[in-house]
């Protein structure tokens, strides 16, 4: 689905859903009160969804009504998705089989036994057609098989627990092995390859499902902290920023890993102990010292968290340790209102312990935060709790704190940054006019602007952060995640340098209602191209100040056909930006 369609199939959702527009309390009772008349007016054809998408709507649509106890609506919603899964003669989609998975689940529980084990044969016959042969392609299968199964002993209803019991351990067994002989592959192997394993220290307060599948190990439900890492294998050869993926990955899952993101294992930790001696550990191995905390947004599960939290460290070159906070969001487009639910002091809390462990445990010479979207509302109210318990500290706690596009009232995020200035050594705010998101965010939230929002009367300017528009870096999507993608050069520049905006020469300035602001046109630059800024940080961040020049004069670099005839415009960049050391 293109982003445009995919912004357009977003609002569809939530008018749907009757959510615009809607307090938190009214959302909530809305939510489970799909009008059929809305639903039926749908239309697919405006929205250009191919059947695949429209199947993939159905399921997600019949989850929802499930969950709101709409038995009817549920069954109706599984019909139209059956009826298309019917109508398809093209490729059979792997995907599919975890919604006749749900829909099984939910027969189950329901008391029909025998139509969830219909149900799981058709999954089945999905799988293998689809060419799945990993053992964790099939673990979700086998284990709600099992769930089938001990409801039906529950019930007093006729089953087969020992028989599904003993096929899911030799499932669990196999994927096992199959994840062990990946994982202690030749070590040159691996740096050969096309693709970089990246451990990504985890707290989060999702609870565990139950699976052994590391794409489902945690889920939406709320729980006590949890700490671990999660593995992820992140392709070299793909676009700076984007994440590419599939739902499954059917066959030998090697052939993916180089055009594919892939979570590979999640691995929780027994006690904060054991998290911290594993993160000392792997910090110990870096050189920089640098830790890197992503926060989320909305819509996010958490497998998509940790693989933007892989992401950004790969992008970002990070020498440390990648960590990550995993919020339970539901992780889907119907979900706003239940992700904004989730602020919560309890998660909150588990926000500011987890930040505590990173702190003391680490032992990183630089601590940079990124929270994106909705994930700022955890930031700001942990960031409270730090500015309480450190009203003065010695030097800043955190070296750069970075606000991106923040799901979060505009106005109430200028009374609130003021106070927590101290915390860091640079804060940075990175907005756009044309965030989409935000824009459906701010319809959604009775018209209030967003903090991520930069259109006028906006952006927000406040005394002591940075705010940079990157409306101009804005593609043909969403426009909600610019920071980690077009906009990068700008983000590495402060991670890696620290550089303050009237030293990253491809920011213009302007002014605003509130005050002075940056823009980054990636296109264009400013007081300097913007492929000039790209090779001068970065053989300042690869080599240092007294080295840069040598990475210059390296046949490779002057071989380069992007800095033909402009290698001194480059030395001069880096001469600038380094005082002439």
């Amino acid at each position: 689905m293109s982003m445009m369609r995919l912004f357009q199939y977003f609002s569809i959702c939530l008018l749907v859903a009757g959510l615009t527009a809607l307090s938190a309390g009214q959302a909530r009772a809305q939510s489970c009160d799909l009008a059929a008349s809305e639903i039926a007016a749908l239309d697919f054809a405006e929205l250009e969804l191919d059947r695949g998408e429209q199947i993939a709507f159905w399921f997600d649509l019949a989850d929802l009504r499930a969950g709101c106890g709409d038995v009817a609506s549920a069954r109706s919603a599984y019909r139209q998705a059956h009826e298309l899964i019917a109508l398809t003669q093209d490729e059979v989609r792997g995907e599919w089989a975890f919604g006749l998975i749900a829909e099984a689940r939910f027969e189950a529980g329901e008391g029909r036994f025998d139509r969830a084990r219909e149900l799981l044969e058709e999954a089945e016959a999905v799988l293998v057609a689809s060419g799945a042969v990993r053992a964790r392609d099939y673990l979700g299968l086998g284990e709600t098989a099992v769930a089938v199964e001990q409801m039906a002993a529950d019930a007093g209803a006729f089953h087969a627990l020992p028989e599904m019991q003993a096929q899911l351990g030799v499932l669990i067994q196999r994927a096992e092995r199959e994840d062990a002989e990946f994982l202690v592959r030749d070590p040159q192997a691996l740096a050969d390859a096309d693709h970089i394993i990246v451990p990504v220290f985890y707290g989060t307060n999702r609870a565990r499902t139950g699976s052994a599948d590391p794409n489902n190990f945690y889920g939406p439900d709320r729980a006590p902290l949890d700490l671990g890492v999660v593995t992820v294998s992140v392709p070299r050869n793909r676009e700076v920023g984007s994440i590419p993926r599939r739902e499954r990955y059917p066959g030998d899952l090697d052939g993916y890993r180089s055009d594919y993101f892939i979570i590979d294992r999640v691995e929780p930790f027994a006690d904060d102990y054991a998290f911290t001696g594993a993160l000392g550990e792997a910090m110990d191995a870096s050189e920089r010292r640098e830790l890197l905390l992503f926060i989320h947004g909305y819509n996010s599960d958490f497998r998509g968290a940790s693989e933007r939290a892989a992401q950004l460290a790969v992008d970002l070159e990070i020498d440390g340790v990648p960590a990550l906070y995993s919020w339970p969001s539901r992780g889907t487009l119907l979900g706003y209102f239940a992700d904004g639910r989730e602020v919560t002091q309890e998660n909150v809390r588990d926000l500011v312990d987890f930040i505590f462990l990173l702190m003391n445990g680490a032992g990183a010479d630089r601590i940079h935060i990124v929270a994106h979207s909705m994930g700022n509302r955890f930031l700001v109210a942990a960031l409270e709790q730090f500015a309480q318990t450190y009203p003065d500290p010695p030097e800043p706690l955190f070296d750069q704190v970075v606000w991106a596009s923040p799901d979060v009232d505009a106005e109430v995020f200028m009374g609130q940054v003021p106070a927590l200035r101290h915390l860091a050594s640079g804060m940075t705010l990175y907005a756009s006019s044309r965030d989409r998101a935000l824009r459906l965010s701010r319809r959604i939230n009775g018209g209030g602007a967003r903090a991520g929002d930069a259109s006028p009367p906006y952006p927000v300017v406040v005394e002591g952060l940075s705010t940079v528009d990157t409306s101009l870096a804005a593609g043909g999507g969403l426009g909600h995640s610019d920071y980690a993608g077009p906009a990068l050069d700008d983000f590495r520049a402060l991670i890696w340098l620290s550089l303050s905006p009237d030293e990253r020469c491809i920011l213009h300035t302007n002014t605003g209602q509130f005050g002075q602001f940056y823009a980054v046109d990636p296109a264009t630059g400013a007081n300097c191209e913007p492929d000039i800024f790209k090779y001068s940080i970065t053989a300042l961040r690869r080599a240092g100040d007294t080295d840069a020049f040598e990475v210059l004069e390296a046949d490779e670099v002057r071989a380069s056909p992007v800095l033909a005839g402009r290698l001194d415009d480059v030395r001069s960049l880096v001469t600038l930006l380094t005082g002439g050391r």
